[in-house]
């Protein structure tokens, strides 16, 4: 199927911002209360104040501690966390050969992640992520390749910056991506891209004016390419093109509702909370000043005009009395209680920290709690992440890893086009959350183990053999254990251990007969301590 031209990708552009612009909302508020430092240039001019309306913290802080863990449990800095192995179709005589080549294979791929810019892009992304949707791209770079050794480039992308497209399996089919670039930079970027006329006279004539340029990803179901088309806003006609393997784009969503494209996160999940502990904190703070300063009344003759009384520290209210026989000339108002609002303040940041699985410790002033208590919140709170592992591997390890090992083979690092189907070669996630479901499922076999050494202790001939068929039980009992099925034995391989164990105890036998018969034969000196 021919890629899609820049008249149908810019009616498709013009659908999913449709859909986008139903989701702005949800996503203003979380940029505004929560993760603001992340809103682009877009919606704001450079040097922009973006906490005028934030009073408390507590959301921008989860927010970084959100994508800061996320980035530990899913890809930690500096180490291995994707190795490729061989798939279940893989024949048995092949799986080792094969499990070394793709270590070598992996430990090539996983280098271009051991950057700072690739952990730099993944906590930005992970800071989008908090809100519903990140967005990330990943571009090969032939000319730093050449130049300075570097592979691939990261950048992540305010998810708001770009517009998705829904795909068929309730995926992301596609990625409309909108930039301005200096002028000059457009033909460093796409050096054999084809300028219209009346660009190239604009990038000429005022190489540093910002352009707007449209760079379009879509995904040809029938054939499994992604198509690129890079274009000026305003022409009919591409600057560049081309064609990939593997996603150029990490799109991931933590949440997402059933028939919408784009994900919902945990600010989102928090916002009621957000919203009402930020109004809190701004009312208690507003108490505070007037606590501090106070706001006095003043005498006069008049009638008190409370539209032009203004609530404020420091301000005095003409009124026509303060009392009896008129009482003093200046008196001062009753101070407000603050005390009872630090009471609701802390339920409500406790609420913002769990929704967004800040897993921090109660504050040094807060009520005191157990041991006990600080260890089931953390679990609590852990086992609530892995709901959404699931979705994340799929959306941000396994597209990384695919994407990598494109870019390595199309630079020659690598001699073979490795795919990741899960069948001949499949993915094992190495990351600490990935290893801790994995201990949680070895831990069954090593019950298993406990299980069979504890039936299988008794001698044969024993009493429980003539009421207890152990083989039978304890394949039972290990596949309900969910025990991998490689690990248990076959009736096959059992009778050959059967087999073969009857052939070492025959030899072993016949050995000692024979020493015994050569002990006792003629002419052969007796034992040491044997009687003469």
């Amino acid at each position: 199927m021919a890629a899609p031209t820049v008249k149908d990708l810019k009616e498709r552009r013009a659908q999913a911002e449709r859909e986008w612009l139903l989701f702005k909302p949800l996503y203003d508020e979380a940029y505004e209360f929560a993760i603001p430092y992340r809103r682009g240039l877009t919606y704001g001019p450079r040097g922009e104040k973006r906490v005028d309306r934030t009073f408390d913290m507590t959301a921008i802080v989860s927010a970084f501690r959100f994508a800061g863990r996320l980035q530990q449990d899913l890809c930690p800095p500096g180490e291995q966390w994707l190795k490729l192995e061989p798939g279940p179709l893989v024949p048995e005589k092949e799986r080792e050969q094969l499990a070394k080549d793709l270590a070598v294979i992996s430990e090539q791929a996983n280098a271009m992640f051991m950057t700072g810019e690739w952990d730099l892009a993944f906590h930005e992304m992970g800071l989008d992520l908090s809100a519903g949707t990140g967005a990330m791209v990943i571009d090969d770079a032939p000319q730093l390749w050449q130049n300075r050794g570097k592979l691939a480039t990261f950048a992540a992308v305010p998810s708001e910056e770009v517009l998705l497209e829904p795909g068929l399996f309730g995926d992301v089919g596609g990625v409309f991506w909108k930039r301005k670039f200096p002028g000059r930079l457009i033909k460093s970027k796409w050096p054999k891209g084809n300028l219209s006329e009346r660009l190239a006279k604009q990038i000429e004539e005022k190489p540093n004016d910002d352009v707007e340029i449209c760079q379009d990803l879509t995904l040809d179901y029938d054939t499994g390419i992604y198509s690129l088309a890079v274009y000026h806003c305003e022409d009919a006609a591409p600057i560049f093109t081309r064609e990939y393997r593997a996603s150029p784009w990490l799109t991931p969503r933590y949440f997402r509702v059933p028939g919408e494209t784009w994900g919902r996160g945990p600010v989102m999940l928090a916002m009621p909370a957000i919203k009402t502990l930020n109004k809190a904190q701004e009312l208690t703070l507003k108490a505070a000043a007037i606590t501090m300063l106070g706001i006095y009344t003043a005498a006069q003759d008049g009638v008190f005009n409370p539209s032009t009384a203004v609530v404020a520290p420091g301000q005095f209210w003409k009124v026509r009395s303060n009392g009896g026989v008129l009482g003093p000339t200046i008196s001062k108002l009753p101070e407000p209680r603050i005390d009872l609002a630090q009471i609701v303040l802390n339920e409500l940041r406790m609420s913002v920290q769990s929704a967004m699985m800040d897993q921090s410790l109660p504050a040094d002033g807060a009520a005191v709690r157990s041991a006990t208590e600080i260890l089931e919140r953390v679990k609590r709170l852990a086992s609530d992440h892995v709901g959404a592992f699931g979705r994340l591997v799929h959306e941000i390890v396994l597209p990384a890893g695919a994407r990598a090992l494109e870019i390595a083979y199309d630079a020659k690092i690598i001699s073979t086009d490795v795919s990741i189907d899960q069948l001949l070669v499949k993915t094992r996630i190495t990351s600490p959350i990935a290893v801790a479901r994995y201990a949680a499922q070895a831990q069954k076999s090593v019950e298993y183990a406990m299980i069979v050494r504890s039936l299988m202790s008794a001698p044969p001939g024993s009493g429980e053999d003539l009421v207890l068929d152990k083989i039978p039980l304890l394949m039972d009992i290990g596949r309900g254990l969910g025990v991998p099925e490689r690990h248990l034995v076959d009736e096959k391989r059992r009778a050959e251990i059967q087999e073969r164990v009857k052939a070492l105890v025959a030899q072993a036998m016949a050995v000692a007969q024979q020493a015994a018969q050569a002990q006792g034969a003629p002419g052969q000196p007796a034992p040491i301590g044997a009687p003469a």
